[in-house]
């Protein structure tokens, strides 16, 4: 960018001098006018210091100028003329001020974009750690749920093989009856620890969106009384690797909040596409979404997933169950 500056502002003096020598014999004294716009690129390119050097360089030009067409005294000593020296340092300043105003501004400018961006970068890390810490503790919240029935469990079933042995040392026919208890009590506490493994805390991910969602269709159904379906269909093999997990985190959330809050009997993820837009929507047959609810950390969570892949989140009422939740973005090219 320097030497373009240079280079436009030689070729900017050539044509004045080229231009001057040439025109004098018709415009005489008013040819030294033009240095004006000369002292101006001056100004512009180099700031102050090329103001003030420029406008020194026109002198002896002009000095050189008018001693070559003119032997007259007066007209010579028009080259010194303070008027014409004071105009161009004025219009050259002007410029030059100009010039360093709008550096300014755009040096200012720069900083506020760096200064936006790592502020920027800031609250995603912020948000992240929100989401992380949100999903620690419903994982500790749900271990703490389940700790004392587990314990109560296994205290249960130590009594129980306790009493199968007794039986067994008194012979009792009921040793069978005993035997069914402690195998029914060991299998509460193994699917106990199975919702502990499985409880949905965290979105399940396979090794593709498909997969994922048939591992939350799975979960759902084991821990819920709910009928989850999902469209089979291609479009979602065409969603590219990096929208994938913020996507089935979306899902996951919205998943998730119905069948917190809404108790619903049917849940369903379909998804749309054309050349232009891919669509997916949850739907479900709960309790309404109400819009004068007090949102929670969930959706200003799954906005800020949708914002990650330029996605477009909305919730309404359902065509065909009782709440939609939308997200389109850009279909892949």
């Amino acid at each position: 960018m320097k030497k373009i500056g240079i280079k436009t502002y030689l070729a900017a003096w050539t044509i004045y001098i080229i231009f001057a020598f040439a025109t004098f014999p018709q415009l005489t004294i008013t040819v030294m006018l033009f240095s004006i716009p000369l002292t101006m690129l001056g100004g512009w390119i180099f700031l102050y210091r090329g103001a003030l050097i420029t406008t020194a360089i026109t002198i002896p030009v002009h000095f050189l100028l008018l001693t070559t067409y003119s032997n007259d005294p007066e007209i010579i000593q028009e080259s010194f003329n303070p008027f014409g020296i004071i105009s161009q340092l004025i219009f050259s300043y002007g410029t030059a001020l100009l010039r360093s105003l709008q550096l300014e501004y755009k040096r200012l400018n720069e900083s506020l974009e760096e200064l936006v961006l790592e502020r920027t970068e800031d609250l995603e890390k912020l948000t992240q750690y929100l989401i992380d810490a949100q999903q620690l503790e419903s994982r500790e919240l749900n271990a703490s749920l389940l700790k004392q029935p587990y314990n109560e469990l296994k205290s249960m079933l130590a009594t129980s093989q306790l009493l199968k042995l007794r039986l067994e040392e008194l012979d009792h026919p009921r040793i069978s009856d005993a035997e069914e208890i402690s195998h029914v009590i060991s299998s509460c506490i193994k699917q106990l620890r199975t919702m502990d493994e499985n409880t949905l805390n965290l979105m399940p991910h396979g090794e593709d969106l498909q997969s994922s969602l048939s591992s939350l269709k799975k979960q759902s159904e084991q821990l819920y009384d709910v009928q989850f379906e999902i469209d089979d269909h291609p479009a979602w093999a065409s969603i590219e690797d990096g929208k994938v997990r913020f996507l089935s985190e979306i899902i996951f959330e919205a998943v998730s909040n119905a069948l917190r809050h809404a108790e619903p009997k049917r849940i369903k993820i379909g998804i749309q596409q054309d050349p232009l837009t891919t669509t997916v929507l949850i739907e479900n047959d709960g309790r309404p979404f109400s819009s004068t609810t007090r949102e929670g950390m969930g959706l200003p969570l799954m906005r800020f997933r949708a914002s990650k892949i330029g996605a477009k989140l909305s919730i309404a009422p359902s065509h065909t169950l009782s709440t939609c939740v939308t997200c389109k973005f850009a279909s892949n090219k």
